[in-house]
């Protein structure tokens, strides 16, 4: 289980067409995190990024993933879903 008050610092790559973000973490993990349960059967906000094909307009706000309607992703649950994966998702540490 992974500390609370995680901050994304940095993202290192965004796949529209598998909705998953390469993000890098404060304490130096990079972690693909797979975000497909929440554009599968989207709603709200996320059914407008969707819409208006910004998956890939997404942005750092204050540690979190955010997007220019105001969606934002609390950093501690997206690494909470990436932890649930199976094969633990792409991690490694900064050197």
């Amino acid at each position: 289980m992974s500390k609370l008050g995680n901050e994304i610092q940095k993202i290192i790559a965004i796949d529209a067409e598998s909705f998953s973000v390469k993000v890098e973490f404060d304490d130096g993990a990079i972690i693909e995190i797979p975000m497909g349960h929440i554009f599968a059967k989207p709603k709200g906000l996320a059914a407008e990024i969707l819409r208006g094909g910004m998956f890939d307009k997404c942005f750092l706000e204050s540690g979190a993933l955010a997007w220019p309607n105001g969606l934002e992703l609390c950093p501690d649950a997206m690494r909470m879903w990436a932890d649930e994966q199976p094969d633990k998702g792409s991690r490694k540490k900064r050197a």
